[in-house]
């Protein structure tokens, strides 16, 4: 669907219950808050609770003051990686207790998925555990979407309130329709998909943060092993490399990268840092692999 911005926008305010109060839900529902929704949190962490309610917030476990017949309760429970793989008991056994708690709702709610989770596990996992519990069919007693978060911790919060960017996945128009109303008025960009490519947005997004960082730190060592000012090497670049400044650069099916300077300097600059400087790049050998492994296939290449 195309991106949307709206700097000016009308809404009904809505009943919203956010379901874990850490640093995202928090900063969720307080900017929602706002805007003059009104907003429950839920957690099972009593103390943290506690803490809300002196900010004369509306806090409490799952139960009627915070889950009867809301509009949208809002998931923000922790998935945490345990041996490479992530635990989803917290976030299942939440939605087991709201399932339950929409037994006796008369509405039709919207569940919004914030955690981070793999692509399909809304629609595979989450949905048939609500299913279960609360006896109603997705589509028909309740919906479900997707609306990955890309706040920093230090300042979740004003970011928020600020976002640079919206993506709402939801699989139909009704429920795509009620999160661009409340997000409107924001007035950032929002980008609409199905749940599985929002849930898939959330890890490339994170994952290219993390593979940006590996490479200048990999090239950093390169650099200062070298007698080279990697600060003065890197502000050069990012003005520099058309991988920088063209927002479309690499992300689409050309296949492997070709031509005359990439695969020669990539391979030279690895054996140079190897045998002269005696220094191991695992990041740049990677790239080049994945490269040799896409040669297979017939692409024009960059």
């Amino acid at each position: 669907m195309e991106d949307t911005k709206n700097t000016v926008a009308q809404f009904t305010p809505k009943k919203i219950t956010v379901i874990g109060s850490g640093f995202v839900g928090k900063a969720t529902g307080k900017g929602f808050m706002s805007l003059g929704h009104d907003v429950a949190f839920v957690d099972i962490n009593e103390m943290l609770i506690g803490k809300l309610r002196e900010e004369g917030l509306i806090s409490c476990n799952i139960g009627a003051e915070c889950a009867h017949d809301r509009d949208i309760y809002i998931v923000t429970v922790m998935t945490p990686t345990i041996d490479s793989h992530l635990d989803y008991r917290f976030i299942d056994s939440a939605l087991a207790s709201l399932g339950t708690a929409l037994k006796s709702n008369t509405n039709h709610p919207v569940i919004v998925i914030r955690s981070t989770v793999l692509p399909g596990t809304t629609e595979k996992r989450f949905a048939k555990i609500v299913e279960q519990y609360s006896g109603k069919k997705l589509g028909e007693g309740f919906s479900m979407a997707m609306n990955p978060e890309f706040l920093r911790q230090v300042t979740a919060e004003e970011d928020f309130k600020k976002p640079w960017i919206v993506v709402i996945g939801a699989n139909d128009a009704k429920t795509a329709g009620m999160l661009d109303e409340m997000y409107r008025p924001f007035g950032a960009p929002i980008v609409h998909m199905s749940i599985r490519e929002a849930e898939m947005t959330k890890y490339v997004h994170n994952i290219f943060n993390a593979t940006k960082v590996s490479f200048f730190n990999e090239m950093r060592a390169v650099a200062e092993k070298a007698g080279a000012d990697p600060d003065k090497v890197f502000d050069t670049v990012i003005k520099s490399a058309e991988a920088s400044w063209n927002h479309e650069y690499g992300i689409r099916n050309f296949g492997p990268f070709g031509g005359t300077c990439l695969p020669k300097d990539t391979r030279a600059f690895l054996s140079w840092s190897d045998e002269e400087l005696k220094k191991k790049m695992p990041m740049l050998w990677s790239v080049i692999k994945v490269n040799e492994d896409l040669k297979d296939k017939e692409y024009l290449g960059y």
